[in-house]
């Protein structure tokens, strides 16, 4: 695993929680677990291993394999089988909002990197998006963004998903008596989960036809967002 010096400063950049791209105003149905007592601190740490291995895969699988599409020399053939990927992977995400949050995520973050750094290829996806009207999921903007800056393809998925685990957690911290210490030695204790995940989907993104995911309790907490009286959370 081998990463350039301008490469590496710029996935630290792409990967931060912080990132302007609206991430934050996003729980992904966390915030309807939390509201209905369907998930409290205790349990968080086993929550979020079950997670990784489940929707945790399948976005890593998807990450991996729109980074390889970034090898394709014809940028009109890239451009097509980008688009299937995307809506194969929408295809997986059954509640609206979550599915919604992770398209707005990934359309912001090649809009924001196109703001950075110019890219012909990412104007082009970008513009047949909208014309057909298709989702940009934010794990396959990531593993196309980071081909493109030169990152390493592991490398990719594992700052992917630790980012992806920051963001949970912190929207943990709003929603439940979560301290920051607390919240630190979740993230660290779950870091070998987050390489065992990355070794998985190796195998899983040569087979993407052969995917499944299974996260009921958090689809519909994500189906049921809409009805929480108050919320802090778009989705």
């Amino acid at each position: 695993m081998h990463i350039d010096t301008l490469s590496f400063l710029k996935l630290l950049q792409l990967a931060d929680s912080a990132l302007p791209i609206g991430s934050t105003a996003h729980s992904f149905g966390l915030e309807t677990l939390t509201v209905e007592d369907d998930l409290s601190v205790t349990q968080l740490e086993s929550f979020f291993q079950q997670f990784l291995l489940e929707t945790g895969q399948l976005e890593s699988s998807f990450c991996r394999f729109s980074y390889r599409l970034a090898q394709l020399p014809d940028t009109d053939q890239l451009t097509l089988k980008w688009s299937t990927l995307n809506m194969h992977l929408s295809a997986f995400k059954t509640a609206r909002e979550s599915r919604i949050a992770s398209a707005t995520l990934g359309r912001r973050f090649l809009q924001l990197v196109l703001s950075l750094e110019d890219n012909a290829l990412l104007r082009q996806i970008l513009q047949t998006a909208k014309i057909q009207q298709t989702d940009i999921h934010y794990s396959t903007a990531f593993g196309l963004v980071s081909a493109i800056s030169g990152i390493d393809e592991t490398t990719t998925v594992l700052a992917y998903l630790q980012q992806s685990l920051t963001g949970f957690i912190s929207a943990c911290q709003r929603l439940l008596p979560l301290g920051q210490s607390q919240a630190s030695g979740i993230l660290w204790r779950l870091k070998p989960i987050l390489i065992d995940v990355s070794q998985r989907s190796l195998d899983t993104s040569e087979q993407l036809e052969e995917l499944t995911v299974f996260t009921p309790l958090l689809d519909i907490g994500s189906m049921r967002h809409p009805l929480v009286t108050t919320r802090l959370f778009i989705s």
